[in-house]
């Protein structure tokens, strides 16, 4: 079987790019380092170490939220080093107003949850040994 790397990046549909691009700079710490317009919708893609996410809208899209339930992404998930690291985003989120769940446990790990402005489920994890 040939390699892979790593994750290189994840697009996702939503319905105004620049205004997820603002809440995952503000919320994930992301800077906007490409941006443009055109026919086929508007892109911007924002970036940090070991993370980037396109942001796009289609011309023809809908309109409607992000549903999980639906056929594709069930949800973002970022891993993060330590519980007390996952305490440090817990803390970062309530401080900006960021309505996120308490960290909770499950036979996997701990993890926090969020969502984008569009409703996207972003999960931050932190593997636990069992």
């Amino acid at each position: 079987m040939p390699a892979l790397e790593a994750f290189s990046h994840v697009s996702l549909t939503v319905t105004d790019p620049e205004r997820s691009a603002e809440f995952y700079n503000r919320v994930l710490g992301t800077e906007t380092v490409f941006s443009a317009g055109a026919d086929t919708g508007r892109l911007v893609v924002v970036a940090r170490p070991g993370v980037t996410i396109a942001l796009r809208d289609h011309p023809e899209g809908t309109g409607e939220s992000f549903d999980p339930v639906h056929v594709g992404l069930d949800h973002l998930a970022f891993q993060v080093s330590s519980q007390a690291e996952l305490e440090s985003w817990h803390r970062s989120l309530e401080a900006q107003g960021v309505t996120c769940s308490t960290i909770e446990a499950s036979p996997f790990g701990l993890h926090l949850n969020l969502k984008d402005p569009d409703k996207i489920a972003i999960e931050l994890f932190v593997s636990q040994p069992s």
